[in-house]
């Protein structure tokens, strides 16, 4: 093979393996945005949103009094946990 031959082969495969590099980056890149967790903005929205509807559903089934008292004990319930938490310095 004479030595431009043997150049542009080389420069053809440095070429190629820059290609294939990318190629693979970017597939990397899909596969974590497939699997990973929402953000945490997407997070919220997401949760806001499930909360509207599970809020929606239950008032009519639980009635409108009694949902709310439910809601407040619940409210009281996950503030002691967390406080419980903040004070055995667990997971937040």
């Amino acid at each position: 093979m004479s030595t431009t031959k043997l150049a542009a082969r080389k420069a053809l495969i440095a070429a190629q393996a820059d290609l294939a590099r990318t190629e693979l980056a970017l597939a990397w890149r899909d596969v974590r945005s497939a699997i990973a967790p929402p953000s945490a903005g997407e997070r919220s929205t997401s949760v806001r949103r499930m909360a509207s509807i599970m809020i929606a559903m239950a008032t009519p089934l639980l009635g409108r009094s009694r949902f709310a008292r439910v809601l407040r004990f619940a409210s009281v319930g996950l503030a002691a946990l967390r406080a419980i938490r903040t004070l055995r310095g667990g997971p937040r």
